[in-house]
């Protein structure tokens, strides 16, 4: 049996009853306070009043029946939880007290974290994306990998909340997190070390051929000046074509993906909003006073890890024609949630919107499709297995106190050593474990073409239009 079997087997039972218990306590704690009537649409669903006397016989049962005494507030948490989850939408969610204090004091930052942006996906905690230059990017966290302990314990029945209050942290302690991965047949155990989480938003390099290349990390306030700074740069030297790198980038604010784009389109939409309510509808166009780059020949990157603002950015350049979208297919984190303070200092984040791109297609739970698929290079399941075993021998870390020069004929002479032991590579696992002890004290590159196949396809199309 496999990691994803045994996970899905692992929750499977807990899902179905917390999902059915939550529709029934959920629903009926809905109509017994609902804010107005709730007509019956069809002659087989129960009446208002029928409901409310079935929710107030379950509750007194409860109270009077059950083996253990049960709070009147921990029983209508719970109904509202469960209202919540028969949503099937793990970014709407109830926030108890401490969860609302929680979700306050991550949104004012300096606290010791992982560096991953997660989410509810079929009801298992799942990483969106570990962001570059993270403690969770260097361990070699993914997209879509689901955690199932954090500190050996179960994350089964762990709020989104929880599990980011026991995933954050005194910076330079250590958090294990057990992770089942598609594609693994073992689960994946992980020591992180928490850091406070500095993300420079975004970096600049001019490459061969005069190609300007912009790594955006985050759609944060400041994202959009820093990024209109390197533009103006690009302008005075003239560049010959642009990349716009968004690789494991988790999204961030609606406002800045809004200006981003505007910075590389002269017109048409950008991205529209939609819900049950037309009247907050919104769409986002073009304004073409203020762009930069109307013309000059665009490519963009992204991937598995690029999730909501990133989408919005990259649906906006491929649906107007503007740029070639690279790489692998986003993540699929196309809604809008709008956090509603209610009464005893709780709240619920709630989705009333979902993301289109311009040419109409949700962005939710799909992901955009890119126009040239291409796959990183990776490591092979025997290259991750041997790959635990030469560092906790320090095999790796000897060869290179031996060999103090990376090259060709290093990386040669390592593969025959570690495979007269029985620990083989594959070529480009070899090379990238030498890179990473080599590089270790190093400033890491804004780009590096060894092994970045996306970025050199992104090259090459650009040269081919200029």
């Amino acid at each position: 049996m496999s990691a994803n079997e045994r996970i899905e087997t692992k929750f499977e039972i807990a899902t179905k009853k917390k999902r059915l218990a939550g529709l029934i306590l959920g629903l009926l704690l809905f109509l017994i306070g609902s804010w107005g009537s709730l007509a019956s649409s069809t002659k087989d669903e129960i009446s208002e009043d029928g409901l409310q006397e079935l929710f107030s016989t379950v509750r007194y049962h409860i109270k009077n029946d059950y083996v253990d005494q049960v709070s009147n507030q921990d029983l209508m948490f719970g109904a509202i939880r469960g209202m919540l989850q028969a949503l099937d939408d793990p970014h709407s969610r109830f926030m108890t007290p401490d969860e609302f204090n929680e979700l306050q004091v991550e949104t004012r930052g300096n606290f010791g974290g992982l560096g991953i942006e997660i989410s509810m996906k079929d009801n298992v905690l799942t990483v969106v994306s570990p962001i570059e230059d993270t403690p969770a990017y260097r361990a070699g966290i993914k997209p879509n990998d689901k955690i199932i302990e954090i500190n050996k314990k179960s994350t089964r029945d762990l709020s989104l909340t929880e599990a980011v209050k026991q995933l954050r942290g005194t910076p330079g302690t250590s958090v294990n997190i057990s992770i089942a991965r598609e594609g693994e047949d073992e689960i994946l155990y992980f020591d992180i070390v928490r850091e406070v989480i500095k993300i420079q938003v975004v970096n600049s390099e001019i490459l061969e051929g005069n190609i300007g290349y912009i790594r955006l990390k985050q759609f944060s306030a400041t994202a959009p000046d820093d990024m209109k700074k390197i533009l103006m740069d690009f302008q005075a030297k003239k560049v010959k074509g642009l990349i716009l790198d968004m690789r494991w980038n988790p999204g961030g604010l609606l406002d800045a993906a809004n200006k981003i784009s505007n910075f590389f389109l002269k017109e048409g939409e950008i991205v529209s909003t939609r819900g049950r309510r037309a009247e907050l509808d919104r769409v986002f166009k073009v304004n073409p006073r203020q762009t930069l780059f109307p013309d000059l020949p665009l490519v963009v990157l992204a991937n598995e890890g690029s999730a909501s603002a990133s989408e919005i950015v990259t649906g906006a350049i491929k649906d107007n024609k503007r740029g070639i979208f690279i790489g692998t297919k986003t993540f699929g984190k196309g809604s809008v949630q709008n956090v509603i303070p209610l009464m005893y200092n709780t709240a619920i984040a709630l989705t009333i919107q979902k993301y289109y791109t311009p040419s109409g297609t949700s962005i939710h739970k799909t992901g955009i499709k890119p126009d040239i698929e291409v796959q990183p290079l990776d490591f092979t399941r025997e290259d991750r297995r041997h790959y635990r075993e030469l560092r906790e021998k320090n095999i790796v870390q000897d060869f290179v106190k031996q060999n103090p020069n990376y090259n060709n004929e290093t990386v040669a002479k390592f593969r025959k050593q570690i495979e007269a032991k029985g620990l083989g590579l594959t070529d480009f696992a070899a090379r990238r474990t030498l890179r990473e002890e080599y590089d270790k004290n190093k400033v890491r590159p804004v780009v590096d073409l060894e092994f970045d196949v996306q970025l050199k396809r992104a090259i090459e199309e650009i040269k081919k239009k200029v």
